[in-house]
């Protein structure tokens, strides 16, 4: 889904460079620009845009204050010669703040984190509230690929911790990256189903082709579909036998 944007800044020649460079990147859809404060407020209110591409000093008046003037809130990167607003722009939750002249690579460090913002708020939207426990057979959405996705909670081969985020491996291959930590996974997953059996690992049982002992009481678990063991750790691997064992 693309991140409707506009473009703000009272030098034309800024938002023609700023346009043409946005065309490379297909997240972003410009809908909107404006020269000055009274068009830039009309222009944003009309469109209620995702994302504003926002100069400091709109022909002496300050951007700002026209945040506090319109009917949305959008996400904001702001571009700027001016470096003595910066404090302000974070106290205001700014995605950005870049200076004059842009780079290409710095733009997209800005529109990446606009990107991941944005996946957190759609999957923290549809995953509902992180106390909450899933069903087995309930429907969440996942991103794959820039294409949100409904799945069954059944249909989740393997969960990988990824940093600050998670790697959500389906059954037919697919994969998903969330801002989520393997922790909250685990204690919303189905428990008859999934089993974490490392600390950055949880596993769908009914996907498990075998298990075996392994080296200093650690053990080796196979998953249909996936060529390389899965190692579990000396304590899961207790808890596993303990749980499971008859």
């Amino acid at each position: 889904m693309a991140i409707r944007s506009v473009i703000i800044d009272d030098v034309d020649m800024m938002r023609a460079t700023l346009k043409k460079v946005l065309d490379g990147f297909p997240a972003i859809e410009i809908v909107g620009e404006a020269a000055d404060y009274e068009s830039a407020r009309t222009v944003i209110n009309e469109t209620r845009p995702d994302l504003i591409f926002l100069d400091i000093d709109l022909n002496g008046l300050t951007s700002l204050d026209l945040l506090n003037e319109i009917n949305c809130s959008p996400k904001i990167i702001f571009i700027t010669s001016h470096s003595d607003f910066a404090i302000k722009a974070f106290e205001i939750n700014a995605i950005d703040y870049i200076l004059k002249p842009i780079s290409g690579d710095r733009l997209r460090k800005a529109i990446d984190k606009v990107i991941e913002v944005r996946e957190d708020l759609e999957i923290e939207g549809v995953l509902g509230d992180s106390e909450e426990a899933f069903k087995a057979d309930q429907i969440i959405l996942l991103n794959f690929e820039n294409k949100l996705t409904f799945i069954k909670i059944h249909e989740i081969n393997y969960i990988e911790a990824f940093g600050n985020y998670t790697k959500i491996f389906m059954q037919d291959g697919k994969l998903s990256v969330t801002y989520n930590s393997i922790k909250n996974w685990e204690s919303r997953l189905p428990d008859d189903i999934f089993v974490q059996i490392h600390r950055s690992t949880v596993v769908n049982l009914l996907n498990v082709a075998k298990i075996e002992k392994w080296t200093n009481d650690t053990g080796r678990l196979f998953l249909n579909g996936v060529e390389k063991p899965f190692e579990i750790s000396r304590s899961y691997f207790f808890q596993m036998k303990k749980k499971y064992k008859v």
